[in-house]
């Protein structure tokens, strides 16, 4: 049952990927790289990395079920040796011998707070490396500050406002789980649910901003 739930919200979620793209096409070339991705949930964006990128990639994330999905799609797409799991919160882990060339956080620093987990990331970034946040729209100038006071540069913001929120994945969201005729699996959707009526109720909130930052430190 929770394969079936993360194959309808993944590919709904794979249409938001052109975004990821676009913020991946503002860094130059890296040749072997080594990538974090935090925050990995079910792995959309890592299997996205992979595709675009040659080198090694480590995902994590403490949440049990999506990141066991992510486990199944490595396995099913033959990528065990290119893509490292760890099963945890990032800050319970030590990554004393990495140094990152690239790291994408797809929405973990809205779930940890953008200073905190911000300062923690470029602690893990090599310098002249990379980092791609996608993050909550609130407080951005703040955060631009916070970016440009620690050493590092923005090469770009671009924001999703509500209406590419709702074209490329909540329209499609709703029109899958109203199309589930199994009540145990409709179920598994009370959150994502929630969701699209708070969109319906105030679309303005929908709105995200990503940052493509280069660290100097």
């Amino acid at each position: 049952m929770d394969k079936e739930y993360f194959i309808i919200k993944d590919n709904c979620r794979k249409g938001l990927l052109k975004y990821l793209s676009k913020a991946i096409s503002i860094i130059p070339s890296i040749e072997n790289a080594l990538i974090l991705d935090v925050g990995c949930g079910s792995g959309v964006p890592t299997l996205f990395l992979a595709e675009n990128f040659d080198g090694k990639i480590i995902a994590i994330d403490p949440y049990n079920k999506a990141i066991n999905r992510l486990e199944e799609k490595i396995e099913e797409n033959n990528l065990s040796t290119r893509i490292t799991i760890i099963k945890e919160s990032l800050f319970k882990t030590s990554f004393k011998d990495y140094q990152f060339d690239l790291i994408l956080a797809e929405g973990f620093l809205n779930t940890v707070g953008f200073e905190a987990g911000f300062l923690k990331l470029i602690k893990l970034v090599k310098q002249n490396g990379y980092l791609i946040i996608h993050d909550d729209h609130k407080y951005q100038n703040k955060k631009i500050k916070l970016i440009e006071n620690n050493n590092c540069k923005i090469l770009d913001t671009f924001r999703l406002d509500e209406l590419i929120w709702w074209n490329d994945y909540y329209n499609c969201l709703e029109k899958e789980i109203t199309s589930i005729n199994n009540k145990k699996l409709l179920g598994l959707f009370s959150s994502e649910l929630h969701e699209i009526e708070l969109y319906k109720q105030d679309s303005s909130k929908f709105n995200s901003v990503y940052y493509v930052i280069e660290n100097f430190n």
